[in-house]
């Protein structure tokens, strides 16, 4: 089989991963069964909960981050009315989803590049009643960031149940379920967990699990009544239906280590620092960002090109000349954005940051647009 050349992964997922977790999902595979595996996988599922602020439960299921969206949908949206607040492609994807389960599913659409006006959720929902209200935490897109607590406190106030897609956020943002009153977050291994892709994650808040028992059935393997059901009763060996990625959630414990070393708070303020310098490197060489700083996400950056290059060259030249690789966006926006990503300790390590940004200045040089350098290096020089 031919070899894949290797890049640098500074895409907003996959993540580079570090040594470390990689060395974990490298260990001879153990059995998915029998006491002392159940015991590592609850315990696993105990500290995402935690991280999330989830007294609740919390499943990994083998997959993407969008097999645990699914499951949420089967589990949650039978015979309810479900509102998906869309400002971006996978708001879209949220309706696409939700839509296929709900008895009755309408979407609220916000301007692409800003963030979801809870003012406008409380006004639609004084007149219309919803059971569920679901959105992204940060829609990956565009790099909006949300404003979770704001739209969590109106949805419930309205009697709402509340899903956040957390996928892009997950130990990257400040996420507090129980005490926002977020009763389900989505999450996946490959962003802010820093894993290899193949586990979707779903937490759900103690007060739902009594509507999980109750959920209508409409599917098998992403039903959660199905996996709270094998949790319950083969606790102590085989507390999940089916055959788990062992390796993958290895890695992830690995990650989770390394995550509670530094700690929640710490992690959250250098991804923000970071994001600020990897900003302001870009805007020295004449580049805007697609977002307002206000509102922008912390683990990625969107950043418009002003029609001065096609993104699809960039994205080329970074891939061919410096073996780095980072992303264009997606449907109507993919002719003038593109998008860097700092999710991971690895992707914010300055000796990545500075061969990213010298590629970058290197296309702009060979394009004829001058650029300032040296400032934009010495930006990130002061991390």
């Amino acid at each position: 089989m031919q070899k894949m050349r290797e890049y640098k992964l500074m895409i907003p997922g996959p993540v580079e991963v570090s040594r470390e977790v990689r060395e974990a999902f490298n260990r001879p595979t153990v059995a998915h069964y029998g006491e002392e595996w159940a015991h590592f996988y609850l315990r696993t599922t105990e500290r995402l909960s935690s991280m999330l602020g989830c007294t609740g439960q919390t499943f990994i299921l083998p997959g993407s981050g969008s097999v645990a969206l699914e499951a949420s949908a089967s589990t949650f949206a039978p015979e309810r009315r479900s509102l998906i607040l869309n400002n971006g492609f996978f708001g879209e994807r949220l309706y696409n989803i939700f839509s296929r389960y709900s008895d009755e599913c309408e979407k609220l659409n916000f301007e692409m590049g800003k963030p979801i006006d809870p003012d406008v959720l409380n006004e639609l929902l004084r007149g219309k009643r919803f059971d569920i209200v679901v959105f992204t935490h940060v829609e990956t897109s565009t790099g909006v960031l949300n404003p979770v607590r704001d739209i969590a406190e109106i949805a419930k106030s309205h009697g709402a149940l509340v899903i956040v897609d957390s996928i892009s956020s997950a130990a990257i943002e400040k996420l507090d379920m129980d005490s926002w009153k977020v009763d389900v977050v989505v999450t996946a291994s490959q962003k802010g967990l820093e894993c290899p892709p193949g586990l979707g994650i779903v937490s759900v808040r103690s007060e739902n699990m009594q509507e999980i028992r109750n959920s209508r059935k409409r599917s098998w393997y992403s039903d959660l009544s199905v996996w709270l059901d094998y949790f319950e009763k083969w606790h102590d060996w085989h507390p999940f239906p089916v055959t788990l990625p062992t390796n993958a959630i290895m890695a992830l414990g690995k990650s989770l280590d390394l995550i509670e070393a530094q700690g929640l708070a710490e992690r959250e303020a250098q991804f923000e620092r970071t994001s600020q310098k990897v900003r302001s490197c870009l805007k020295e060489m004449g580049f805007e960002l697609f977002t307002s700083w206000d509102f922008s996400a912390h683990g990625l950056t969107a950043v418009n090109t002003l029609g001065k290059i096609k993104p699809s060259e960039l994205v080329k030249f970074l891939k061919e000349k410096f073996s780095v690789q980072i992303a264009g966006s997606l449907g109507e926006l993919s002719s003038f954005l593109f998008r860097i990503g700092h999710m991971s300790t690895e992707q914010i390590k300055t000796s990545n940051l500075l061969t990213l940004l010298v590629g970058i200045s290197d296309f702009l040089r060979v394009k004829g647009f001058p650029c300032n350098t040296q400032k934009a290096i010495s930006e990130i020089l002061e991390q």
